[in-house]
């Protein structure tokens, strides 16, 4: 009994290997098929707290709303890689999904999330819609230059979206797209008390999001 159930063991162990192999290679394959711009980092806090929470069971691995439970489930999960459908979204709607669940569906409540938690869940959530995602720190009075022509990209084809002018600015020149604090004497004396505001810049291309720019802007100084 003892040594069948090592050669079970051993089975599964093998066949683990090669679905996390393939699955690998698979990611690595939609990404370079789709994207435009450099891959961002494997993980981040808000993908942890995606995998963890099962999120991907229902949303699936892609956010696509295709997970391994949603072929019985009526309403289906969110898809928050449809433009259409997440236009329509706040983010405040979401968090209220996510701490409370949503009444007639199969979201569940997860009430024990901290606001920084929510927050890095958000920006994960939002990054499945763009082809990339960036994350950038700025103190008030330092500004951020990306180039995103080193990658083959477009200036002249898609716009800036600035989510919360009041936070910070966005312009472009060339390939180069500069992000920079706002000159808001009013909103920097509230940051000063709150320490850290977050915002997004998108860069777009009709309807399509290539890069979601995460911004974090604290209240210090350099």
């Amino acid at each position: 009994m003892i040594k069948k159930n090592k050669i079970i063991l051993n089975l599964l162990a093998v066949l683990v290997a090669i679905f996390v192999s393939w699955s690998q290679v698979y990611a690595i394959g939609t990404y370079e098929k789709f994207t435009k711009l450099p891959q961002p980092p494997a993980t981040s806090i808000g993908e942890l707290i995606y995998q963890e929470s099962n999120c991907a069971m229902c949303h699936g691995e892609l956010g696509d709303g295709e997970g391994f439970l949603a072929v019985g489930l009526d309403p289906k999960p969110r898809d928050f890689t449809s433009f259409i459908e997440m236009s329509r979204v706040p983010d405040s709607q979401i968090v209220s999904a996510i701490t409370n669940g949503v009444s007639g569906t199969a979201m569940p409540s997860h009430p024990d999330f901290d606001d920084e938690q929510m927050e890095e869940l958000i920006i994960y959530i939002r990054s499945l819609l763009a082809e990339t995602h960036i994350t950038i720190n700025l103190c008030v009075n330092v500004e951020q230059v990306i180039d995103v022509g080193r990658d083959g990209l477009d200036l002249n084809e898609f716009k800036i979206e600035v989510e919360n002018p009041e936070v910070v600015t966005a312009t472009r020149k060339g390939s180069k797209v500069r992000i920079a604090p706002a000159n808001n004497k009013n909103f920097l004396k509230r940051l000063m008390k709150k320490k850290v505001s977050r915002t997004h810049v998108k860069l777009m291309e009709n309807d399509n999001t290539l890069s979601l720019i995460a911004v974090r802007l604290h209240g210090c100084f350099k």
